[in-house]
């Protein structure tokens, strides 16, 4: 068994070959250089073994899925409905979003999400007694199996930019640790690495649509008529190269900036499936190493234009930038597992 020693903080694969005269150097670096493309997403573990590995299969990232396809129950167990019920602010005193499930404790979402709504550009939180998560939730007209559960802690990005959206993450710690079982089960995080995921990856964004802000919880929970869809649904989206979301928002009239803690995704040509996620929720790839599930990113902004238009891209938070801030907030991961790989070799 070869071994790739994977060194989080420059994000390559260390020379370890065997020292035995019978390896050939030159079929060792190029072993090395195939998996160094490959071993980059290879989650850290430290939150919880079973991360980023629902019951169900998700579905193979190869066709387009026009306008979202509804989710079976435990596709995307890390799925989480975050209800804010700021009562002491009229009339914007209810609004949702989504976030993903970290650890039993633990959810991740956009710090936008949790942002006071206020008429200047100061961020402050909403007050935790105001916040409800809700997870293992499929249908909104169905709670069964659900739960849901109050806010100990909000931790919000404090470089947080209101008018750029950069920064947009934050943290809710739980009331009291979730049992995890096959509809409840947390995302891995990704490894450290600055450049996101690479361009044209295909990722899975799920969400209920949520448009209408200014119900009730038992309106949003207990009927469906306030959302584009009572099922949790999920679309397939391709990153969009950097240089081109850049270019695409710099055209626009506004001051928009997507900045190097940002990516898009989405299609050129547009299209109603580019709208589904809901804000604060997971884009999530596959690790193709480990056959995990990984937060790539959260749902963040958008275009001034009509959700859907033609190169109208969705801008993420790149959750990469963010993993040691999370795991200062949230405790150190215990371990941080190290993937064996068996050589590739020409035949």
């Amino acid at each position: 068994m070869w071994f790739i020693e994977v060194c989080q903080m420059e994000k390559k694969a260390k020379d370890i070959c065997p020292t035995e005269s019978h390896v050939s150097p030159g079929l060792c670096d190029n072993i090395l250089d195939t998996m160094s493309h490959e071993i980059l997403l290879t989650p850290i573990v430290g939150q919880n073994h079973e991360c980023g590995q629902p019951s169900r299969s998700l579905p193979n990232l190869v066709k387009r899925i026009i306008g979202g396809r509804n989710a079976e129950p435990g596709l995307f167990p890390w799925q989480a409905l975050i209800v804010v019920e700021d009562t002491s602010r009229v009339p914007n005193d209810k609004w949702f979003g989504s976030g993903a499930l970290l650890s039993e404790s633990w959810v991740v979402t956009a710090a936008h999400v949790l942002r006071s709504q206020r008429r200047d550009n100061t961020v402050i939180p909403v007050s935790k007694e105001h916040v409800t998560v809700y997870l293992g939730l499929h249908d909104v007209r169905n709670r069964s199996g659900a739960i849901n559960s109050s806010a100990a802690r909000m931790v919000l990005h404090p470089d947080f930019n209101i008018q750029n959206y950069n920064h947009d993450i934050a943290l809710v710690q739980l009331q009291e640790p979730v049992s995890l079982g096959p509809h409840i089960m947390p995302i891995c995080l990704p490894r450290l690495e600055p450049e996101g995921p690479a361009p044209h990856v295909l990722g899975l964004v799920a969400g209920w649509g949520i448009s209408n802000p200014n119900v009730t919880v038992d309106e949003i929970i207990s009927s469906g008529t306030r959302t584009l869809s009572d099922v949790l649904q999920y679309v397939k989206l391709p990153v969009v190269p950097h240089a081109e979301c850049k270019s695409s928002y710099e055209s626009r009239s506004g001051n928009y900036s997507v900045t190097e803690n940002m990516f898009c995704a989405g299609y050129y040509e547009g299209g109603k499936d580019t709208c589904l996620g809901d804000s604060g929720g997971a884009f999530v790839i596959l690790d193709d190493l480990s056959q995990r599930w990984v937060v790539q990113g959260l749902v963040s902004w958008g275009g001034p234009e009509e959700c859907g238009s033609k190169q109208v891209y969705g801008v993420y938070t790149k959750v990469s930038n963010y993993v040691d801030w999370v795991w200062e907030q949230i405790g150190s991961p215990q371990s941080i597992r190290e993937p064996q790989v068996k050589p590739r070799v020409e035949r």
